[in-house]
């Protein structure tokens, strides 16, 4: 495999692992503050390239009420010339109409819960272990807020 090309495999893999989850699907898909009452989200796949991205912006200005997840891959570096060590982040962020839920946490923070449950000490991407690194706020524009959280991942040649 090409040095870089198992990068591209991860991306899928962890869209795959968050089309799997209902409840994360609904929280992208239905704007309600209930999204989990709603009805399951028949074809998961039509939320790529709509509410989930294999990078890290959004291609176009969102003039609808929406959420999103963003995916990139950043300071991957060989180290002692053997194995790429580098970092992966999801950028969680809706409208700032959409933040409050019934679920007693903001829908970031539903979603936020969700994607460590579902990567946070999983194989399969990388050697080893996926590990939590770091959580920060992230401020897209006035009306788009939410967070980023970023794992580690390390991978050997």
């Amino acid at each position: 495999m090409a040095k870089f090309a198992e990068l591209s495999e991860y991306k899928n893999t962890i869209i795959d692992r968050l089309l799997q989850s209902e409840e994360l699907t609904k929280a992208l898909k239905y704007s309600e503050n209930d999204f989990l009452a709603q009805p399951s989200v028949d074809d998961p796949s039509q939320l790529i390239y709509k509410n989930i991205f294999p990078y890290r912006f959004i291609p176009e200005a969102n003039i609808l009420k929406e959420t999103f997840i963003t995916i990139s891959f950043r300071k991957y570096r060989l180290v002692n010339s053997r194995f790429k060590s580098g970092y992966i982040y999801l950028n969680v962020f809706t409208h700032r109409d959409l933040f409050q839920t019934v679920y007693g946490c903001t829908r970031v923070d539903y979603l936020l819960t969700k994607i460590d449950e579902l990567l946070n000490q999983q194989r399969g991407i990388g050697m080893g272990k996926l590990e939590f690194n770091k959580m920060d706020e992230l401020t897209v524009n006035d009306l788009y807020q939410g967070t980023y959280i970023r794992f580690k991942s390390t991978d050997f040649n």
